[in-house]
């Protein structure tokens, strides 16, 4: 279960696995599907009160009313994300339970999710940041930068969730009207939408309310495994699964062969007094008495009976015998000392041949090296060619600018300067962006986009000198805290670490 960020995986009821989010938000509209009752009825019974209420102080005005029921929406969603987190970890609640705690679900945030959060697009996908792990502030900020990196697919998810709604109120107010007799029609079906009246007015709320309840469990279900697919992939969700369930597999063998163990010492302990009693017995007959056992064993039909049948076997046709007068032998004859006479000069033959085509083979190998020789100038600059676009392609990794000309002719008085005024990630990002630069530039080290941090240190160390790699390894390392572990260098390492940039990189630009 979710409580504070920590997770019980053991009870989880879903399968994870490394999916797109494209596919996290099927998973969470196949959630939709099967929980749709009690989702459908948590959003009712926050959605309908309201709705009433409002519709009794604003009737007269009608696009107030609906503007109001619409901006309340991230008051009707928590009831279903809370109902949600327990469900996936196999504690699905009564919807009586889940109202009882109604108020203490959504006032967290309530007046941040009703005015500044409210057009976030992404609000399915965020919620759960402020409800289930009851982070706020700069380290809920910190969080979501950290959930939200690369991942668009919630807000087309909003998008898609907006047209449909619109789609499925036109549908229920044409059904509605198709389904009154025309004897009966007081208005067209243009009035009905832009002059309503007060049934009109019931009738387009109570479409809109229905609509929006059919969306939202939909809605809010596609967020809920979104944010269960993002956190899957940072915190590795599916290995730890993975080895807990090879330990139960462990343990559940061991048990196995524990009880066969136990049951084999039990059927030795029974059975060896039963087989002793026999060699015991046979222990007991002399020799004497033995002998005419034997024979009489031997006497039987088993032992000394002797049977002697007849077959019958095809042996072929009798080969015909040669004749002596027949001249067919001579010829043979003949043949045979013929090839054995001229053997000898077909296999000189077959060497000269052999020589011949390994000496074409050298003159040619030789040729085509003479020819590489002549061009290779010209191979050169083919092989520059074909790897200035790989050179040019790389101007951005993980966020960074690498293209030379956004940074300043001397990286490291630029970032001395900045240390000195507190800006430390400012320094060390600008730090690290032109040790990339220098190393794609200067260095021509193959840097491919997707590349992380670690792998961009595997291959300087692997690449570069001694000296240059354990530069590069310092400078990840305080970029890598600063960044993501938010951790502040003091002001006297970030000055050595320029100091150290100018000695291994000089100016980029130069």
């Amino acid at each position: 279960m979710l409580a504070g960020g920590r997770v019980e995986l053991d009870k989880l009821e879903i399968s994870l696995r490394r999916r797109t989010p494209w596919e996290a938000i099927d998973l969470g509209f196949a959630l939709a599907r099967r929980w749709f009752k009690p989702l459908w009825l948590l959003w009712m019974s926050s959605a309908i009160p309201l709705g009433i209420f409002v519709f009794y102080f604003f009737y007269d005005q009608f696009w107030l009313l609906m503007l109001i029921i619409w901006w309340f929406k991230p008051l009707y969603e928590p009831p279903l994300m809370f109902w949600l987190s327990r469900a996936v970890f196999g504690e699905p609640l009564p919807v009586k339970v889940v109202l009882r705690q109604w108020w203490s679900i959504v006032r967290p945030q309530l007046l941040l999710n009703l005015t500044l959060r409210r057009f976030n697009p992404s609000r399915s996908f965020t919620l759960p940041v402020g409800l289930l792990e009851g982070v706020q502030g700069k380290a809920r900020r910190n969080r979501l930068r950290v959930l939200s990196r690369n991942q668009h697919a919630a807000t087309w998810l909003s998008v898609v969730g907006i047209h449909l709604e619109t789609v499925l109120e036109i549908a229920f107010m044409s059904t509605v009207f198709l389904l009154i007799p025309e004897d009966l029609r007081w208005a067209s079906f243009s009035d009905l939408w832009l002059a309503p009246g007060h049934f009109g007015d019931w009738l387009q709320l109570a479409g809109g309310l229905l609509c929006m309840s059919v969306i939202a469990p939909f809605y809010v279900a596609a967020g809920f495994a979104l944010y269960l697919n993002r956190r899957s992939e940072l915190e590795a969700w599916d290995i730890e699964i993975s080895f807990r369930r090879t330990g139960e597999h462990i343990k559940t063998a061991a048990a196995g062969l524990g009880r066969s163990l136990l049951l084999l010492l039990v059927s030795s302990v029974l059975i060896l007094p039963l087989l002793s009693e026999p060699a015991d017995a046979a222990q007991q007959v002399s020799a004497r008495e033995a002998k005419p056992l034997i024979e009489k064993v031997l006497h039987d039909d088993a032992f000394g009976r002797m049977e002697e049948t007849h077959s019958w076997q095809y042996i072929g046709d009798p080969e015909p015998e040669s004749d002596p007068d027949s001249g067919d032998s001579d010829f043979w004859d003949f043949l045979e000392g013929f090839f054995d006479a001229t053997s000898g000069s077909f296999d000189g033959i077959a060497a000269i041949f052999k020589i011949m085509i390994w000496a074409v083979g050298v003159l040619i190998v030789a040729y085509l090296l003479y020819q590489v020789v002549q061009h290779r100038q010209w191979l050169l600059g083919f092989k520059r060619d074909l790897k200035a676009p790989d050179k040019a392609s790389t101007v951005e990794l993980f966020g960074l600018d690498l293209r030379p000309e956004q940074l300043p002719a001397d990286p490291a008085t630029a970032a001395r300067e900045l240390a000195r005024r507190g800006a430390f990630r400012e320094a060390l990002s600008l730090l690290y962006r032109g040790a990339l630069v220098h190393l794609v530039t200067q260095q021509q080290l193959e840097i491919p986009d997707s590349a992380t941090e670690g792998e961009c240190e595997r291959l300087v160390n692997a690449s570069q000198g001694a000296v240059n790699a354990e530069y590069f390894s310092d400078l990840t390392t305080h970029w890598l805290r600063m960044a993501y572990g938010h951790m502040t260098p003091a002001e006297e390492l970030v000055l050595l670490l320029c100091e150290r940039w100018q000695e291994v990189y000089g100016h980029v630009n130069d």
